[in-house]
Protein backbone atom coordinates (compact mmCIF):
# COMPACT_ATOMS: atom_id res chain seq x y z
CA UNK A 1 0.00 0.00 0.00
CA UNK A 2 2.97 2.12 1.25
CA UNK A 3 4.52 1.07 -2.31
CA UNK A 4 1.29 2.01 -4.24
CA UNK A 5 0.85 5.52 -2.67
CA UNK A 6 5.04 6.30 -3.55
CA UNK A 7 4.01 5.58 -7.17
CA UNK A 8 1.10 7.52 -6.84
CA UNK A 9 2.89 10.89 -5.51
CA UNK A 10 5.88 10.12 -7.79
CA UNK A 11 3.78 9.93 -11.20
CA UNK A 12 2.05 12.99 -10.19
CA UNK A 13 5.05 14.90 -9.30
CA UNK A 14 6.21 13.89 -12.78
CA UNK A 15 3.29 14.86 -14.98
CA UNK A 16 3.86 18.67 -12.79
CA UNK A 17 7.34 19.04 -13.55
CA UNK A 18 6.88 17.82 -17.16
CA UNK A 19 3.73 20.59 -17.48
CA UNK A 20 5.68 23.09 -16.06
CA UNK A 21 8.27 22.88 -18.79
CA UNK A 22 6.21 24.28 -21.52
CA UNK A 23 4.90 26.60 -19.38
CA UNK A 24 7.97 28.25 -18.45
CA UNK A 25 8.86 27.87 -22.96
CA UNK A 26 6.10 29.51 -23.21
CA UNK A 27 7.45 32.67 -20.73
CA UNK A 28 10.28 32.40 -22.57
CA UNK A 29 8.74 33.31 -25.64
CA UNK A 30 6.41 36.31 -24.59
CA UNK A 31 9.62 38.06 -22.86
CA UNK A 32 11.34 37.71 -26.33
CA UNK A 33 8.80 38.89 -27.99
CA UNK A 34 8.19 41.89 -25.87
CA UNK A 35 11.78 42.48 -26.50
CA UNK A 36 11.15 42.32 -30.10
CA UNK A 37 8.45 44.60 -29.80
CA UNK A 38 11.00 47.44 -28.61
CA UNK A 39 8.77 50.82 -28.24
CA UNK A 40 5.62 50.08 -27.61
CA UNK A 41 3.78 53.30 -25.64
CA UNK A 42 0.05 53.89 -25.92
CA UNK A 43 0.57 57.70 -24.72
CA UNK A 44 3.51 60.39 -24.95
CA UNK A 45 3.79 63.56 -23.43
CA UNK A 46 5.11 66.92 -25.47
CA UNK A 47 6.01 69.21 -22.97
CA UNK A 48 5.80 72.93 -24.22
CA UNK A 49 7.76 75.26 -22.15
CA UNK A 50 5.59 78.55 -23.38
CA UNK A 51 1.83 79.95 -23.08
CA UNK A 52 -0.19 77.77 -25.47
CA UNK A 53 -1.05 80.00 -28.81
CA UNK A 54 2.37 80.80 -29.71
CA UNK A 55 4.73 79.89 -32.46
CA UNK A 56 6.50 77.50 -30.50
CA UNK A 57 2.95 75.91 -29.47
CA UNK A 58 1.58 76.17 -32.73
CA UNK A 59 4.32 74.25 -34.13
CA UNK A 60 4.49 71.52 -31.35
CA UNK A 61 0.94 70.71 -31.63
CA UNK A 62 1.07 70.21 -35.07
CA UNK A 63 3.93 67.83 -34.91
CA UNK A 64 2.23 65.73 -32.44
CA UNK A 65 -0.15 64.18 -34.94
CA UNK A 66 2.72 63.31 -38.06
CA UNK A 67 4.92 62.03 -35.61
CA UNK A 68 2.50 60.01 -34.22
CA UNK A 69 1.65 58.55 -37.52
CA UNK A 70 5.43 56.97 -38.07
CA UNK A 71 5.84 55.62 -34.80
CA UNK A 72 5.01 51.80 -35.03
CA UNK A 73 2.44 52.00 -32.54
CA UNK A 74 0.90 55.29 -33.24
CA UNK A 75 -0.05 56.41 -29.76
CA UNK A 76 -1.64 60.09 -28.51
CA UNK A 77 0.96 62.65 -28.04
CA UNK A 78 -0.50 65.41 -25.61
CA UNK A 79 1.03 68.72 -25.23
CA UNK A 80 1.86 70.06 -22.18
CA UNK A 81 2.63 73.48 -21.19
CA UNK A 82 5.02 74.48 -19.07
CA UNK A 83 5.52 78.62 -19.49
CA UNK A 84 7.78 80.29 -17.38
CA UNK A 85 11.32 82.33 -17.35
CA UNK A 86 10.95 82.55 -21.37
CA UNK A 87 11.14 78.90 -21.38
CA UNK A 88 13.51 78.22 -18.84
CA UNK A 89 11.19 77.02 -16.05
CA UNK A 90 9.82 74.42 -18.24
CA UNK A 91 12.93 73.25 -19.80
CA UNK A 92 14.38 72.72 -16.44
CA UNK A 93 11.02 71.17 -15.30
CA UNK A 94 11.50 68.27 -18.28
CA UNK A 95 15.12 67.60 -17.43
CA UNK A 96 14.68 67.49 -13.63
CA UNK A 97 10.85 65.91 -13.24
CA UNK A 98 9.56 63.88 -16.32
CA UNK A 99 10.41 60.03 -16.24
CA UNK A 100 14.00 60.09 -18.72
CA UNK A 101 11.78 56.66 -20.25
CA UNK A 102 11.54 57.40 -23.77
CA UNK A 103 7.83 58.61 -23.30
CA UNK A 104 8.11 62.66 -22.40
CA UNK A 105 9.32 64.91 -25.29
CA UNK A 106 10.18 68.48 -25.19
CA UNK A 107 9.89 71.62 -27.49
CA UNK A 108 12.46 74.45 -27.05
CA UNK A 109 12.85 77.38 -29.48
CA UNK A 110 15.54 80.49 -29.67
CA UNK A 111 14.86 81.97 -26.26
CA UNK A 112 15.44 78.44 -24.70
CA UNK A 113 18.73 78.07 -26.97
CA UNK A 114 20.19 81.36 -26.13
CA UNK A 115 20.18 80.98 -21.92
CA UNK A 116 21.81 78.00 -22.43
CA UNK A 117 24.69 79.36 -24.51
CA UNK A 118 25.03 82.44 -22.47
CA UNK A 119 25.25 79.66 -19.78
CA UNK A 120 22.80 81.59 -17.70
CA UNK A 121 22.80 80.91 -14.15
CA UNK A 122 18.94 79.63 -13.96
CA UNK A 123 19.56 77.06 -16.56
CA UNK A 124 19.47 73.80 -15.24
CA UNK A 125 19.34 71.56 -18.94
CA UNK A 126 22.17 70.66 -21.23
CA UNK A 127 21.69 69.68 -24.72
CA UNK A 128 24.15 66.94 -23.51
CA UNK A 129 21.47 65.48 -21.83
CA UNK A 130 19.05 65.52 -24.85
CA UNK A 131 19.04 63.82 -28.36
CA UNK A 132 16.83 65.78 -30.98
CA UNK A 133 14.52 63.89 -33.48
CA UNK A 134 13.06 67.17 -35.16
CA UNK A 135 14.62 70.38 -36.01
CA UNK A 136 13.03 73.10 -38.28
CA UNK A 137 14.54 76.84 -39.39
CA UNK A 138 13.17 80.26 -39.94
CA UNK A 139 14.05 83.50 -41.25
CA UNK A 140 14.16 87.12 -40.21
CA UNK A 141 14.36 89.96 -42.30
CA UNK A 142 16.01 93.53 -41.50
CA UNK A 143 13.55 96.75 -43.10
CA UNK A 144 13.88 100.36 -42.52
CA UNK A 145 11.19 103.17 -43.45
CA UNK A 146 11.53 104.50 -46.50
CA UNK A 147 11.89 108.04 -44.66
CA UNK A 148 15.52 106.86 -44.93
CA UNK A 149 15.71 107.77 -48.22
CA UNK A 150 17.53 104.96 -49.01
CA UNK A 151 17.20 101.75 -51.73
CA UNK A 152 18.24 98.54 -49.51
CA UNK A 153 21.05 97.79 -46.82
CA UNK A 154 23.82 98.53 -49.45
CA UNK A 155 22.67 102.50 -49.30
CA UNK A 156 23.06 102.14 -44.76
CA UNK A 157 26.08 104.14 -45.45
CA UNK A 158 24.55 107.10 -46.79
CA UNK A 159 21.45 107.05 -43.63
CA UNK A 160 21.36 110.94 -42.18
CA UNK A 161 18.87 110.41 -39.47
CA UNK A 162 19.76 108.76 -36.66
CA UNK A 163 17.96 105.08 -36.34
CA UNK A 164 15.87 103.73 -33.69
CA UNK A 165 15.18 100.14 -33.37
CA UNK A 166 11.93 98.79 -31.24
CA UNK A 167 12.60 95.56 -29.45
CA UNK A 168 11.78 93.23 -26.75
CA UNK A 169 14.79 92.15 -24.72
CA UNK A 170 18.34 91.90 -25.98
CA UNK A 171 19.09 88.25 -24.50
CA UNK A 172 16.25 87.12 -26.46
CA UNK A 173 15.42 86.60 -30.11
CA UNK A 174 16.30 90.09 -30.52
CA UNK A 175 19.60 89.41 -29.60
CA UNK A 176 20.95 88.27 -33.27
CA UNK A 177 19.15 91.54 -35.15
CA UNK A 178 21.06 93.86 -32.64
CA UNK A 179 24.57 91.86 -33.01
CA UNK A 180 24.10 92.47 -36.95
CA UNK A 181 23.79 95.98 -36.22
CA UNK A 182 27.07 95.52 -34.57
CA UNK A 183 28.59 93.67 -37.12
CA UNK A 184 27.78 96.23 -39.89
CA UNK A 185 28.66 99.25 -37.82
CA UNK A 186 25.51 100.68 -38.08
CA UNK A 187 24.54 103.39 -35.28
CA UNK A 188 21.36 102.49 -34.09
CA UNK A 189 19.41 103.10 -30.69
CA UNK A 190 17.81 100.22 -29.33
CA UNK A 191 14.54 100.87 -27.35
CA UNK A 192 13.54 97.59 -25.95
CA UNK A 193 10.68 96.49 -23.84
CA UNK A 194 8.31 95.75 -25.91
CA UNK A 195 6.02 92.49 -25.78
CA UNK A 196 6.23 91.25 -28.44
CA UNK A 197 6.94 91.80 -32.37
CA UNK A 198 3.73 92.71 -32.91
CA UNK A 199 3.71 95.41 -30.72
CA UNK A 200 7.38 96.44 -31.74
CA UNK A 201 5.94 96.64 -35.19
CA UNK A 202 3.25 99.16 -34.29
CA UNK A 203 6.01 100.85 -32.92
CA UNK A 204 8.06 101.13 -36.73
CA UNK A 205 3.94 102.19 -38.42
CA UNK A 206 3.28 104.79 -35.69
CA UNK A 207 6.82 105.94 -36.82
CA UNK A 208 8.17 105.42 -33.13
CA UNK A 209 11.37 102.98 -34.52
CA UNK A 210 12.87 103.96 -38.75
CA UNK A 211 14.46 100.05 -38.62
CA UNK A 212 13.01 97.26 -37.44
CA UNK A 213 12.95 93.21 -38.25
CA UNK A 214 10.40 90.44 -38.59
CA UNK A 215 10.54 86.73 -39.05
CA UNK A 216 9.59 85.12 -42.28
CA UNK A 217 5.67 84.86 -41.86
CA UNK A 218 5.31 87.72 -39.96
CA UNK A 219 7.39 89.78 -42.61
CA UNK A 220 5.03 88.44 -45.57
CA UNK A 221 1.88 88.75 -44.47
CA UNK A 222 2.52 92.37 -42.47
CA UNK A 223 5.45 94.18 -43.99
CA UNK A 224 6.13 93.20 -48.06
CA UNK A 225 2.44 94.93 -48.46
CA UNK A 226 3.53 98.46 -47.27
CA UNK A 227 6.89 97.69 -49.34
CA UNK A 228 4.48 97.78 -52.18
CA UNK A 229 2.83 100.80 -51.04
CA UNK A 230 6.46 102.30 -51.22
CA UNK A 231 6.21 102.90 -46.86
CA UNK A 232 8.81 100.27 -46.01
CA UNK A 233 12.32 99.23 -47.46
CA UNK A 234 13.72 95.60 -47.02
CA UNK A 235 17.74 96.54 -46.16
CA UNK A 236 18.74 92.52 -45.70
CA UNK A 237 17.94 89.41 -44.69
CA UNK A 238 19.86 87.64 -41.70
CA UNK A 239 20.07 84.77 -43.92
CA UNK A 240 20.94 80.83 -42.88
CA UNK A 241 24.26 78.77 -41.73
CA UNK A 242 24.75 76.11 -44.04
CA UNK A 243 26.38 72.81 -43.23
CA UNK A 244 29.89 74.34 -43.53
CA UNK A 245 29.13 77.01 -41.13
CA UNK A 246 28.77 79.80 -43.35
CA UNK A 247 25.99 81.93 -43.98
CA UNK A 248 24.13 82.07 -46.96
CA UNK A 249 20.91 83.86 -48.28
CA UNK A 250 18.04 82.91 -46.77
CA UNK A 251 16.05 80.46 -49.34
CA UNK A 252 12.59 82.25 -49.10
CA UNK A 253 14.21 85.48 -49.78
CA UNK A 254 16.58 84.53 -52.65
CA UNK A 255 16.44 88.53 -53.60
CA UNK A 256 17.52 89.60 -50.25
CA UNK A 257 21.38 90.19 -49.78
CA UNK A 258 23.09 88.96 -46.19
CA UNK A 259 24.50 90.64 -43.08
CA UNK A 260 28.09 89.48 -45.23
CA UNK A 261 26.99 90.71 -48.47
CA UNK A 262 25.99 94.27 -47.04
CA UNK A 263 29.25 94.12 -45.02
CA UNK A 264 31.20 93.71 -48.11
CA UNK A 265 29.67 96.53 -49.82
CA UNK A 266 29.89 98.74 -47.13
CA UNK A 267 33.34 98.33 -46.20
CA UNK A 268 34.98 96.68 -49.39
CA UNK A 269 35.90 93.28 -47.31
CA UNK A 270 34.09 90.63 -46.32
CA UNK A 271 33.40 90.62 -42.00
CA UNK A 272 35.63 89.36 -39.83
CA UNK A 273 36.76 88.77 -36.22
CA UNK A 274 34.82 87.71 -33.04
CA UNK A 275 31.69 89.93 -33.48
CA UNK A 276 31.07 88.33 -37.15
CA UNK A 277 31.78 84.58 -35.26
CA UNK A 278 29.68 85.57 -32.64
CA UNK A 279 27.07 86.93 -35.23
CA UNK A 280 27.40 83.23 -37.26
CA UNK A 281 26.89 81.68 -33.91
CA UNK A 282 23.54 83.09 -32.55
CA UNK A 283 22.01 82.74 -36.19
CA UNK A 284 22.64 79.28 -36.10
CA UNK A 285 21.10 78.87 -32.70
CA UNK A 286 18.50 81.28 -33.15
CA UNK A 287 17.09 80.59 -36.42
CA UNK A 288 18.58 77.93 -38.30
CA UNK A 289 17.84 75.58 -35.61
CA UNK A 290 14.65 77.49 -34.39
CA UNK A 291 12.14 74.98 -33.39
CA UNK A 292 13.78 71.79 -32.03
CA UNK A 293 11.68 68.55 -30.88
CA UNK A 294 13.88 66.39 -28.18
CA UNK A 295 14.24 63.46 -26.10
CA UNK A 296 15.91 62.57 -23.03
CA UNK A 297 19.27 61.15 -23.75
CA UNK A 298 19.29 58.63 -21.26
CA UNK A 299 16.18 57.28 -22.56
CA UNK A 300 15.91 53.74 -23.80
CA UNK A 301 17.82 53.30 -26.75
CA UNK A 302 14.94 51.10 -28.07
CA UNK A 303 12.45 54.31 -27.78
CA UNK A 304 15.26 56.68 -29.03
CA UNK A 305 15.49 54.55 -32.02
CA UNK A 306 12.33 54.84 -32.42
CA UNK A 307 11.64 58.27 -32.07
CA UNK A 308 14.35 58.98 -34.13
CA UNK A 309 13.14 56.94 -37.30
CA UNK A 310 9.78 58.62 -37.40
CA UNK A 311 11.38 62.17 -37.43
CA UNK A 312 13.43 61.08 -39.97
CA UNK A 313 10.34 59.38 -42.15
CA UNK A 314 8.76 62.79 -42.12
CA UNK A 315 11.31 64.49 -44.31
CA UNK A 316 10.59 62.23 -47.59
CA UNK A 317 6.89 62.14 -46.41
CA UNK A 318 4.92 64.12 -49.57
CA UNK A 319 1.72 64.82 -47.22
CA UNK A 320 3.29 66.26 -44.34
CA UNK A 321 5.33 68.70 -46.37
CA UNK A 322 2.48 69.96 -48.13
CA UNK A 323 0.37 70.08 -44.85
CA UNK A 324 3.47 71.70 -42.91
CA UNK A 325 4.41 74.31 -45.29
CA UNK A 326 2.22 77.37 -43.57
CA UNK A 327 3.38 75.97 -39.77
CA UNK A 328 6.84 75.92 -41.34
CA UNK A 329 7.05 79.15 -43.64
CA UNK A 330 7.92 77.05 -46.51
CA UNK A 331 11.13 75.84 -44.95
CA UNK A 332 11.90 71.98 -44.39
CA UNK A 333 12.64 70.49 -41.53
CA UNK A 334 16.19 68.48 -41.12
CA UNK A 335 16.92 64.99 -41.96
CA UNK A 336 18.28 63.41 -38.45
CA UNK A 337 22.10 62.85 -39.41
CA UNK A 338 21.86 67.23 -40.57
CA UNK A 339 20.29 67.81 -37.40
CA UNK A 340 22.54 65.96 -34.99
CA UNK A 341 25.70 67.67 -37.04
CA UNK A 342 24.29 71.14 -36.68
CA UNK A 343 23.84 70.82 -33.25
CA UNK A 344 27.28 69.47 -32.69
CA UNK A 345 28.79 72.24 -34.09
CA UNK A 346 26.56 74.31 -32.00
CA UNK A 347 28.43 73.52 -28.98
CA UNK A 348 31.64 72.79 -30.65
CA UNK A 349 31.42 76.85 -31.89
CA UNK A 350 30.49 78.06 -28.46
CA UNK A 351 33.53 78.90 -26.19
CA UNK A 352 34.40 81.20 -24.01
CA UNK A 353 35.83 84.29 -26.17
CA UNK A 354 31.83 84.16 -27.66
CA UNK A 355 30.30 84.08 -24.67
CA UNK A 356 32.87 87.18 -23.29
CA UNK A 357 32.26 89.30 -26.09
CA UNK A 358 28.53 88.86 -26.11
CA UNK A 359 28.90 89.73 -22.08
CA UNK A 360 30.61 92.91 -23.17
CA UNK A 361 27.76 93.63 -25.89
CA UNK A 362 24.81 93.48 -23.62
CA UNK A 363 26.96 95.09 -20.58
CA UNK A 364 27.91 98.26 -22.93
CA UNK A 365 25.33 98.43 -25.91
CA UNK A 366 22.68 98.25 -23.76
CA UNK A 367 23.08 97.92 -19.65
CA UNK A 368 22.53 93.97 -19.33
CA UNK A 369 25.09 92.08 -16.96
CA UNK A 370 24.54 88.36 -18.55
CA UNK A 371 26.42 87.02 -15.93
CA UNK A 372 23.80 87.95 -13.65
CA UNK A 373 20.75 86.24 -15.53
Amino acid sequence: MRKMYALTLLLILNLFIAGCQPLSFVSSNVTSGEEEQGYNEDLLTMVVPYDSGGGTDVFARFMTKPLSNHIENQPSIQVENVPGGGSITGTNAYVNSYDKDGTNLVTTSASTHIPYLLDQSSVQYSFDELTPLVGAPTGGVVYGSADLNIKDGFDLDQVKEKLFYAGMSPTGLDLTTLISFEVLEIDTKAVLGYEGRGPARVAFEQGESNIDFQTTTAYKQNIEPKVKDGKAVPLYSLGQIDENGEVVRDPQFPDLPTVKEVYKELHGVEPKGQAWETYKHFLNATYTLQKVIWVHESAPESAKEELKKAANTLVKDEKFNQEASVILEDYEIYSQAELENRIDNLEKNMNEDTINWVYEFLLNEHGVDGRKL
